[in-house]
């Protein structure tokens, strides 16, 4: 099947991204930083080189792919880091009433391996830079799930349903190909996140409505 032409759009989104993550290798950082026309060449210290000119086509599908590969990269790197660094200090399982009402729906492989923290602003400050969502509720680090407040951590049961529908995928596909995807399309990593999410709001509002009147 023949590759489409990345569109202008698409390639500023990726050039914002790479832009942003800080966490990249040094020779990832290099290739970020020589323009299109330029391949690094990294001994001591890095120097942009010409690199050969493919056909407009081509060169507009490669430069998509090495962005795309950056990003990747870059918020495979940041997630680990993040997770790693997080990881040294407390954290809780889920909370057993939470538990309890998303057991039907979720693996006991997802619900072990899932733990939370509260707090930490500078993490969710990132994600919702990285992650393209300022409002950020909660962001989940591989197995670790982040709140920005206790009550949504200790009570929120449809914004848990979203953050261990991406614990789930994490443990499917592996943290490298959960940033492949979600650089080049988030929005279909998101929304099984938010199917859940709603699921989980409309049938927690049917049991406490009761059950219908005759």
């Amino acid at each position: 099947m023949r590759a489409t032409v990345p569109t202008p759009t698409r390639l500023r989104v990726l050039r914002a991204l790479v832009a942003g993550l800080a966490a990249l290798p040094v020779i990832a950082l290099a290739q970020a930083l020589c323009s299109a026309d330029q391949q690094p060449l990294c001994l001591n210290r890095c120097t942009c080189l010409p690199a050969p000119v493919p056909p407009a086509s081509l060169q507009s599908e490669a430069l998509y792919q090495r962005l795309q590969g950056l990003a990747a990269a870059g918020l495979e790197a940041w997630i680990r880091k993040s997770r790693d660094q997080l990881a040294l200090q407390p954290s809780q399982p889920v909370p057993l009433q939470v538990r309890s009402q998303l057991e039907p729906y979720y693996d006991l492989a997802v619900l072990e391996t899932a733990r939370y923290r509260v707090g930490d602003d500078s993490v969710l400050t990132t994600a919702g830079a990285l992650l393209r969502n300022p409002d950020i509720a909660a962001v989940t680090l591989i197995d670790l799930i982040v709140f920005r407040n206790e009550a949504d951590a200790e009570h929120n049961v449809a914004l848990w349903a979203h953050e261990l529908k991406h614990v789930e995928q994490y443990l499917q596909w592996g943290v490298g190909e959960f940033a492949r995807r979600y650089t080049q399309d988030y929005q279909q990593v998101e929304q099984p996140g938010y199917a859940m999410e709603l699921r989980i709001e409309r049938e927690l509002g049917q049991r406490a409505a009761g059950p219908a009147a005759p």
